[in-house]
């Protein structure tokens, strides 16, 4: 299958601009809602907006520069970031990635993390997201992921959506090897990188691993 590479930048807080040089090449850029003025903010062409408009600055604004604009109604059973996700897989992205820059509302990030775990998603070949200064990989059930890292770094691993079996890593100070990481438990936060290469694996469930940008500096060193 042909890589396509998805970009989402959904609304809330502005995203990071130094986020950007580690997202590499992208096909195509989906905005949920007022996504699309951080898009804009950030220099990049939105392809997409949909959401129900609640919060973009001018929706016209979206139509005049090309934009291909899916307007949903206000009542609906999903959130304008779920409608997005929907929208990235039917076009057939096989990575994505979400750009977000948090927000204030401790629900919207509840159910951001509620969308990244939904289990369509494991068909994608990588799920990152961008939230603040913080990257998170999600790793669904039949996944793994490598990246390379800085040691001394903290990397936590939490479960989504439940607990998630068949966890395995390597690079970290406190090894999983076919381990059970439950939902109702923090087993897996501020765990060590060891080593410049760090994996994790999962069987199934979906565990988003968590690497907090350094607290005394926020240049991300994670490749």
């Amino acid at each position: 299958m042909k890589r396509r590479h998805a970009l989402l930048v959904i609304g809330g807080d502005a995203p990071r601009r130094h986020a950007l040089p580690t997202i590499g090449t992208v096909d195509v850029v989906i905005c949920a809602d007022s996504g699309f003025d951080h898009a804009l903010a950030l220099d990049l062409t939105p392809h997409v907006v949909i959401g129900d408009m609640d919060s973009i600055v001018d929706i016209d604004r979206a139509r005049a520069h090309g934009s291909h604009v899916v307007e949903a109604h206000p009542d609906k059973d999903f959130t304008d970031t779920e409608l997005a996700l929907a929208h990235a897989l039917a076009d057939g992205a096989t990575e994505l990635t979400v750009l977000w820059g948090g927000g204030d509302r401790f629900d919207h990030v509840l159910g951001v993390l509620a969308a990244l775990a939904a289990p369509d998603l494991a068909r994608l070949d990588r799920l990152t997201a961008w939230v603040g200064d913080d990257r998170m990989h999600i790793v669904h059930g039949g996944r793994r992921v490598q990246f390379t890292i800085e040691a001394g770094r903290t990397v936590s691993l939490v479960p989504l959506a439940g607990s998630a079996h068949g966890v395995t890593t390597s690079g970290l100070r406190w090894a999983l090897d076919d381990a059970t990481l439950e939902g109702s438990r923090a087993r897996g936060v501020s765990n060590v990188s060891v080593a410049d290469i760090v994996s994790v694996s999962v069987d199934s469930g979906c565990v988003s691993v968590v690497l907090p940008a350094p607290s005394n500096d926020s240049t991300i060193l994670e490749k």
